[in-house]
């Protein structure tokens, strides 16, 4: 008799049942004494599967599907998605909704798909159109500042899959997304800036100091200012405040100096935000 435990190690964490007719009463008596759990029909993990062993089983239960949405975000690109099911197309036959799955008939031209570890996932940029409906705008933020993909990639991606419900979102998303945002702060500002026609700036922008990278939300690099938009997600605890205002003294202390809004002020008052970047653009511009 093979042990659970040494089984489920040389499986990668997921045993198919078909493939161990032979243990067949010990699987079964595993699974009534809480050894093991049966997340699928004849699929069986450890107690409260990871959900990569959810994706290794959605595979084993339908080899060649198609991870998508989050869980493919999750393998590919970002560890800590939200995430309530393991998504999957197939092309044939819908599978019941089983807990932790969804399963979708759906069809993907093979640029679109891309293999890792024997399993077959949706290109980062499909999961982050597949995201958009959850998490809107969000998503593309967090993408593009881990530069998992870039935003000519997620318009091919777009233009891939057309009829597609919910392209039209995804496409005035991206239009929205269009100076590269890193997160909901950001664009928020670059809408403001845009929508007061204020030009010459770049988002997300590497200034050089002593040898050193320091990357700014926004920079107008003909008058030299740096606009920086604070967000707790980002820039909260003690330790990252520290780190910031060090980092607002070197690029001030070599000709940059720094704006610093907290992400609410451009909720709370939108036009402030504007006034003082349009007298500080006057002020050095003199």
């Amino acid at each position: 008799m093979r042990d659970i435990h040494e089984l489920l190690a040389t499986s990668r964490g997921v045993l198919v049942r078909k493939d161990h007719r032979t243990i067949a009463a010990q699987l079964d008596y595993a699974i009534r004494t809480g050894r093991l759990e049966s997340i699928l029909p004849g699929i069986y993990t450890a107690p409260k599967p990871t959900w990569q062993a959810r994706i290794r089983a959605a595979d084993a239960f339908r080899p060649g599907c198609i991870i998508t949405g989050a869980a493919a975000a999750l393998a590919l690109w970002w560890p800590e998605v939200p995430i309530s099911a393991v998504s999957v197309a197939v092309t044939n036959v819908i599978e019941p909704q089983y807990p932790g799955f969804r399963w979708e008939r759906r069809t993907l031209s093979p640029d679109l798909v891309t293999e890792v570890d024997g399993l077959r996932f949706v290109h980062p940029a499909v999961s982050v159109l597949d995201l958009i409906p959850l998490l809107g705008g969000a998503v593309i933020d967090e993408a593009l500042r881990r530069r998992a993909v870039s935003l000519e990639a997620l318009w091919q991606a777009l233009r891939a899959q057309r009829g597609r419900p919910g392209n039209r979102q995804c496409a005035r998303l991206l239009h929205d997304s269009r100076n590269e945002p890193w997160s909901p702060a950001e664009r928020k500002a670059h809408v403001l800036l845009r929508a007061a026609r204020i030009h010459g700036w770049r988002a997300n922008h590497c200034i050089v100091v002593n040898g050193v990278n320091h990357w700014v939300d926004i920079a107008f690099p003909k008058q030299q200012l740096v606009v920086e938009i604070d967000g707790w997600t980002y820039h909260g605890g003690q330790v990252a405040f520290v780190d910031d205002r060090w980092r607002y003294a070197r690029l001030g202390a070599h000709g940059w100096p720094v704006l610093p809004f907290a992400a609410s002020a451009l909720d709370d008052d939108p036009d402030e935000f504007i006034r003082l970047v349009r007298i500080a653009l006057a002020n050095r511009s003199l």
